[in-house]
């Protein structure tokens, strides 16, 4: 089984996987700006965001886990998700002028994310 998940949901999905108990695995992890940390653009949602999430040895259940940031989100900073791999133990891919990934930013394909399933 793999997971996908952009922005908010990478936090949701990294919260139900530390919420697991017994042994399981992922065949692919992908998260797209991805983020732990408070966004100072959105600040209504400091509460959900809370304290992140614990991600420690998470990544020991992945085959693959994959992190993509564009350089020039406005809605996560790219640091954000830079902190975010580094405590999965990986480096996060970088997609060029890609925003947030959405499509009214022109963005309505990521073929990274296909290559990392393969």
């Amino acid at each position: 089984m793999s997971v996908i998940a952009h922005s908010l949901g990478c936090l949701s999905v990294l919260r139900y996987l530390r919420s697991l108990v017994g042994p399981w695995r992922l065949g692919a992890l992908v998260l797209v700006s991805g983020f732990l940390e408070r966004l100072p653009v959105l600040p209504e949602l400091d509460d959900f965001i809370g304290d992140g999430c614990d991600v420690t040895g998470l990544s020991d259940h992945v085959n693959r886990l994959v992190i993509v940031r564009s350089d020039n989100d406005s809605i996560v900073p790219p640091a954000h998700t830079d902190r975010l791999a580094e405590q999965l133990g990986t480096a996060a891919r970088v997609v060029p002028a890609a925003g947030h990934f959405l499509a009214a930013e022109g963005i309505t394909e990521l073929p990274i994310v296909g290559e990392a399933l393969v």
